[in-house]
C-alpha cells in the first residue's frame, strides 16, 4: 500500500471513530484512580481487616433481610469493602470498612451522587452501557484504534526525520508543524497504547477468549448442604487466609442453596501484581478447604486471561503502571486534538490555494 493511501485510510478511520475514542479515553482517565478518589472524598483511612467485625455486620444485615450476593474490596484504601446486595427489590451498594462499620449505603439506581459517578463511568467505559451490543461495538472500535495506531506509524516512519524537523522548526507552515508534532507525540505513546487497547479488546471478549484457550474456573462439586451447622464467616475467612500466609482478602461470595460453600478471592504473595488478586479458595460449610487456585502458579493459558485486566489498567506495573495507563489516556486525547487541528489546517490550506487558471 502506498504512502498516500495509508495516510488517507488513517485519516478517515480517525474521523469516523474519534468521538468514541475520545469518550473512551476520557472515561478511562477518570476511573484510573477511581477508588482512591472515592475514598479521599469519603474521608476514609486505611484500616486492618477484622474478620469478626465483618462477619458480625454481614450477619446483622442478613437478619434484617438484605440478600448479599458478594463483597469486594474498594480498590482504594486498605480495609474498605463494598457489599453488593438486594434489599426488598432494590439493588444497592453498601460501603463497609475493615472493622465492619458501615460507611455508605447507596441505591444502584443513583448515577452520579454518593460516589456513583465512578460506577457509571466504569459501566460506560466497559460497554457504553449498552450490554452485549456495547461490548461488540467496543471490540470493533478497539481493533480499529489499534490498526490506526499502526497505520500512523507506517505512514510516518519513512518521513520521520522530515517530520521531526517540521516540529522543531519555527519557519515551518502550520500544517507541516502540526504533522511533525502529531508524529512525535504519536510515536512515543504508540507502544503502551497498543498494549492497553489490545488488552481492552480482549477483555470485551474475555469469555470467548477463555473458552478458546480452554480456561475453566473450577468450583466444588458439592451442590447440597449437609444438616450440620455451618461455620461462621469469620472462621471461614481465617481458614482461607491461612492457606496463603501474607495474602489479603479481596472478595467474598457467601453460600447459597446451590453453592453450599464460601468462595474467597485473595491477593497472595508471588502472583501477578494487580489490585484484585486472582487466587481463589473455596471453604465448605464444615470448615474444610474444598478447592483452591494459586494464581502464582497458574497454567500458561490461565496466565493469559489473568493478565488482561492488569495490563489494560496498568496494575501489572504497580503505581508506575497505573500512572502510565492514565498518561496514555491523556496521550490519546492529545492525539485526537492534534489530528483535528492538522485536518482543519490542511483543509484551510487547500481552500486558500488559487484555482488553476486564476
Amino acid at each position: 500500500m502506498t504512502f498516500p493511501r495509508v495516510r488517507i485510510l488513517h485519516k478517515w478511520i480517525s474521523l469516523a471513530f474519534l468521538f468514541v475514542w475520545a469518550l473512551q479515553a476520557a472515561s478511562g482517565v477518570a476511573i484510573s484512580f477511581r477508588a482512591d478518589i472515592d475514598d479521599f472524598f469519603l474521608g476514609q483511612q486505611a484500616t486492618a481487616t477484622d474478620p469478626a467485625g465483618i462477619a458480625r455486620t454481614v450477619a446483622q444485615m442478613q437478619a434484617a433481610g438484605d440478600d448479599i450476593s458478594s463483597i469486594w474490596i474498594s480498590g482504594g484504601q486498605d480495609g474498605q469493602f463494598d457489599l453488593y446486595l438486594d434489599r426488598a427489590g432494590d439493588s444497592r451498594t453498601v460501603r463497609m470498612d475493615g472493622t465492619g462499620s458501615l460507611v455508605r449505603d447507596r441505591s444502584d439506581a443513583v448515577l452520579f451522587s454518593d460516589g456513583a459517578i465512578f460506577e457509571t463511568l466504569t459501566r460506560f467505559h466497559k460497554s457504553l452501557m449498552l450490554g452485549t451490543v456495547g461490548y461488540a461495538f467496543l471490540t470493533l472500535s478497539g481493533l480499529l484504534l489499534a490498526s490506526n495506531i499502526v497505520l500512523g506509524l507506517v505512514a510516518g516512519w519513512p518521513q520521520r526525520k522530515r517530520l521531526k524537523a517540521f516540529a522543531t522548526s519555527s519557519q515551518a507552515p502550520k500544517p507541516a508543524a502540526l504533522s511533525g508534532w502529531h508524529w512525535r507525540v504519536g510515536f512515543w505513546g504508540a507502544l503502551p497504547a497498543l498494549v492497553i487497547v489490545l488488552a481492552g479488546v480482549a477483555l470485551t471478549q474475555a469469555d470467548v477468549l477463555a473458552e478458546g484457550l480452554g480456561v475453566q474456573q473450577e468450583t466444588p462439586e458439592i451442590t447440597q448442604a449437609s444438616d450440620s451447622a455451618a461455620i461462621p464467616l469469620d472462621q471461614a475467612i481465617e481458614t482461607a487466609l491461612a492457606e496463603y500466609p501474607g495474602a489479603s482478602l479481596v472478595a467474598i461470595n457467601l453460600p447459597s442453596d446451590s453453592r453450599p460453600w464460601y468462595k474467597f478471592r485473595l491477593n497472595a504473595p508471588g502472583e501477578m501484581p494487580r489490585l484484585y488478586g486472582a487466587t481463589r479458595v473455596f471453604v465448605g460449610l464444615d470448615g474444610a478447604v474444598l478447592l483452591r487456585h494459586d494464581a502464582a502458579h497458574s497454567a500458561p493459558n490461565e496466565r493469559i486471561t489473568e493478565a488482561l485486566y492488569p495490563l489494560h489498567t496498568g496494575q501489572i506495573g504497580g503505581l508506575a503502571g497505573r500512572l502510565l495507563n492514565a498518561a496514555t489516556g491523556v496521550w490519546l486525547l492529545v492525539m485526537i486534538v492534534l489530528g483535528l487541528q492538522l485536518w482543519s489546517a490542511r483543509r484551510r490550506q487547500r481552500a486558500a490555494k488559487p484555482a488553476k487558471g486564476d
